[in-house]
């Protein structure tokens, strides 16, 4: 195998290598796009989810409240003094407790979601700057071989810079061919 061909395997392969880094980061930002959509979906999936069950907690406390209102005036308690008012005014306020709650955890988790959904973008650009960055190192080191491999093909007679002119022969090569 000649020094061309190495030289022209190594840049192949340099050229290769260079596309396929560019790629992968390609790929990987690619991927961590996708990945932060879904987080962004079941973003708005968890907030609806929990705004749904806070309805739905709602309506159960009313329907509470009006068990607790028909028990009170089956037994000929009046409900908007004493005690029955005690209960009914507890009963709201563990209600919107439980709303509130359930509304606040929907936020969190909505929150976690987003943030988790922002940070798969930034890896996404970070290996995608970092595959530039290998690329163009690769593309370099390929650069140097094919540099190197070129300073040590053979010059053309009297053009490289450590070959004689032509016609003139070297005095170690003038001395072996007296020999002869």
């Amino acid at each position: 195998m000649g020094l061309g061909t190495l030289v022209a395997l190594t840049a192949g392969g340099t050229a290769m290598q260079v596309a396929g880094t560019l790629q992968q980061g390609k790929e990987s930002e690619k991927i961590a796009k996708a990945r932060a959509q879904v987080d962004e979906q079941n973003a708005v999936a968890v907030r609806e989810a929990s705004v749904e069950k806070a309805r739905i907690q709602g309506e159960r406390g009313r329907r509470e409240l009006a068990t607790q209102k028909a028990t009170a005036a089956a037994g000929n308690i009046r409900i908007n003094v004493g005690s029955p008012l005690v209960i009914e005014t507890e009963t709201r306020a563990d209600i919107a407790k439980d709303i509130g709650f359930g509304l606040e955890a929907g936020r969190a988790e909505s929150r976690g979601l987003l943030q988790s959904a922002a940070f798969e973008r930034a890896l996404g650009k970070s290996a995608r700057k970092k595959s530039k960055f290998d690329a163009l190192s690769s593309g370099l080191m390929g650069a140097a071989s094919i540099a190197y491999m070129g300073s040590m093909m053979p010059k053309t007679p009297g053009l490289g810079p450590n070959l004689p002119k032509v016609g003139t022969v070297p005095a170690q090569t003038g001395a072996l061919l007296a020999k002869y």
